[in-house]
């Protein structure tokens, strides 16, 4: 018996090609718009982050610095280095008849959460330069000043004698003796400080934010930021003029912009900016 056995005819064969690669062409490029625009997202999300991380560090540092009191030590358009308080406590006893005078400091404040003023690397070393509080006369306010000095040595083991509270006895050179005796007093505050320095530095071919200690090395904080303007300085005193001088300044403009080299819907490179004014204590 013999059976009428029909196939596909060249053209049936050649439109069902054509559609079957219509379909998956435009499926194909769904799946590219779609990759391009979560990079995109992507790379604007890390943008904003770094740019948002860069601001909250740079403020919550400088806005405790005094432009007045010295604290500014160099600035420039990209790069700030300042002296900032790292370290904090109260006197409970002093010591001025010995060679080298001593001064008794907290290391807890006996509040209804037992505030730790030192532990760790808060605690006081010999080395560290601090401020002193005098207050000299107390029927004066005119004469209250900070008086610096370096510790000598530290006694870790100490207690305070008005309840034998734990404490640290701080040394000093017999020069403070007669700087010490007749200013400061029981409650004096004190407080340590270093110097920092925020700028950029590049590591892996990106530029980021970062922070040295003393003279240490550049350490990345966040990023990655604009290779050629990603942090940008500007200096104002307290009439929003533009000014070079460290003691005049006021305001502080802090501008951080980040880039990458994703395109964005539109085929622009998706970039991220922000600007923040931080006012010193003057």
């Amino acid at each position: 018996m013999t059976r009428n056995r029909r196939g596909f005819t060249l053209i049936e064969i050649l439109v069902v090609t054509v559609l079957g690669a219509l379909v998956v062409g435009a499926a194909l490029q769904v799946l590219i718009t779609n990759r391009r625009a979560y990079t995109a997202q992507t790379a604007t999300i890390s943008g904003q982050q770094s740019t948002r991380m860069a601001v909250e560090v740079l403020f919550a540092e400088l806005r405790e610095v005094s432009a007045s009191g010295g604290d500014i030590i160099a600035m420039s358009s990209d790069s700030i280095r300042v002296r900032l308080m790292r370290k904090f406590s109260i006197v409970c006893a002093t010591d001025f008849t010995i060679t080298d005078p001593t001064l008794t400091v907290l290391d807890t404040l006996r509040t209804a959460s037992g505030l730790v003023l030192q532990a760790g690397a808060n605690r006081f070393e010999g080395g560290d330069s601090v401020f002193i509080w005098a207050d000299n006369d107390p029927d004066i306010d005119t004469d209250d000043v900070w008086l610096s000095a370096e510790i000598d040595d530290t006694d870790t083991t100490a207690t305070c004698p008005q309840d034998g509270a734990g404490a640290t006895e701080l040394e000093f050179s017999s020069l403070l003796a007669m700087f010490l005796a007749d200013s400061v007093g029981i409650g004096a505050p004190i407080r340590s400080y270093q110097y920092f320095t925020f700028g950029t530095t590049t590591m892996n071919g990106d530029v980021y934010l970062a922070r040295r200690s003393g003279t240490g090395a550049m350490v990345p904080v966040t990023g990655p930021l604009q290779p050629s303007s990603g942090l940008d300085f500007a200096f104002m005193d307290s009439l929003g003029a533009a000014t070079t001088t460290p003691a005049d300044v006021n305001q502080i403009r802090v501008t951080v912009r980040t880039g990458s080299t994703v395109l964005g819907p539109l085929g622009q490179m998706v970039q991220d900016s922000i600007s923040v004014l931080i006012f010193t204590r003057g």
